[in-house]
């Protein structure tokens, strides 16, 4: 799958984990639902200043639409430290921190 289909279904996904339906989305977040509509079915591309209203509508980063966990390990991690209590992450930073001068010291 291409770029731009992953990022219409991340697109969609993100929608649906906020809003009950893709009316309820367009009804509440203002955005034009002819022009969403046409995004997520690849007809148009979304500029910079939609995809940053996408965003604030979503409560996301403008980044988060292009993490495509289902099919990357890094992107899954990458997804799962965003949710994460500070004090797991500063763990895991901890940890990696400790691995990385292990891996140091053996070069």
């Amino acid at each position: 799958m291409d770029t731009a289909a992953l990022f219409r279904e991340r697109l969609k996904q993100l929608i649906l984990e906020r809003y009950p339906s893709l009316d309820r989305f367009y009804l509440e977040s203002g955005l034009s639902k002819g022009h969403v509509s046409e995004i997520l079915r690849g007809v148009s591309s979304p500029s910079v200043t939609t995809l940053i209203k996408l965003a604030e509508a979503l409560e996301v980063e403008v980044k988060d639409f292009f993490l495509f966990p289902e099919g990357d390990r890094r992107h899954q991690a990458i997804t799962l430290l965003g949710m994460c209590s500070e004090a797991t992450l500063e763990a895991v930073l901890e940890l990696l921190a400790r691995k990385e001068k292990k891996m140091a010291k053996k070069k």
